[in-house]
């Protein structure tokens, strides 16, 4: 292993592919475990010690990477069929994707390796659509912060869908309390499967599934109805139980002594 890794500076610069501080560091630990082979099987508290974070904050960090594809995972069994720890494939990070409304930085003059760019006196980079800026702050006021990788991932949905089809999602997600990226992701790829993108598309969804539970519920009751003629024997089973109580309870009444007999035994004991 060498003693030491050698990390692009695009890496160690993008701000849009890693969710937070924790998640970069746990990927390059991974890539300092991986060497040459690209793969690597540090358990979490190893990955927790190297951080340092908690073995909680490790597990989170990687279901982030794994579902951005940037590392694969495979489960590792010993001889007596345990599980160990698992073996990681660590992929390189893709070139950033900007958002919708951004332009790359305009530099100046040519400059050397070594040198900063020249930046004009507007900005590094423009600031996202309206649509995608209105879609931010929903999902902001809904479900949490916005990290630079889930305004990535809003604004792409934004393209591949529609602003309303995100929008529904968001407020899907609050509505069942799930304040998640992945529920309202989830959402989003069922319409875009159903090829819903308009908001009276999303209406007639919405309507159709409101009526579902109701005809399933009327459904069961005719059902149930058209099965209520009962068999022969159970019916003759009940009138022999009838006939049996009623027999049970002549003779409990005919076991209990009347009024005058009751005050002529009571007479003898007295």
């Amino acid at each position: 292993m060498h003693p030491y890794l050698q990390v692009e500076h695009r890496v160690l610069r993008d701000g849009q592919q890693f969710s937070s501080v924790h998640e970069k560091m746990i990927y390059l630990i991974l890539a300092s475990y991986a060497g040459a082979s690209g793969s690597a099987f540090p358990s979490h508290q190893t990955i927790a010690d190297a951080v340092p974070c908690g073995k909680t904050t490790v597990k989170a960090c990687l279901t982030s990477l794994l579902e951005k594809g940037l590392i694969e995972k495979d489960e590792r069994f010993n001889q007596h069929g345990g599980q160990t720890s698992n073996e990681y494939h660590v992929r390189p990070v893709p070139d950033a994707v900007r958002l919708p409304g951004e332009q790359e930085p305009t530099t100046g003059a040519a400059r050397g390796d070594g040198e900063e760019p020249v930046l004009k006196k507007q900005s590094l980079k423009k600031e996202p659509s309206s649509t995608a800026s209105s879609v931010f702050t929903l999902f902001e006021a809904e479900i949490g912060c916005t990290s630079p990788w889930i305004k990535q991932q809003l604004a792409q949905a934004v393209t591949k869908t529609s602003h309303d089809v995100v929008v529904h999602a968001i407020e899907q997600a609050a509505a069942a309390n799930v304040r998640k990226w992945q529920y309202v992701k989830a959402v989003i790829d069922q319409l875009h499967a159903r090829q819903i993108t308009s908001g009276e598309q999303i209406k007639r969804h919405e309507s159709r599934r409101a009526e579902r539970p109701l005809r399933t519920k009327q459904t069961k009751q005719t059902k149930y109805r058209s099965s209520a003629v009962l068999p022969a024997w159970v019916e003759t089973e009940r009138t022999e139980q009838r006939l049996f109580e009623q027999k049970r309870r002549a003779a409990w009444t005919a076991s209990v002594p009347e009024e005058a007999e009751l005050t002529e035994l009571l007479a003898q004991l007295i």
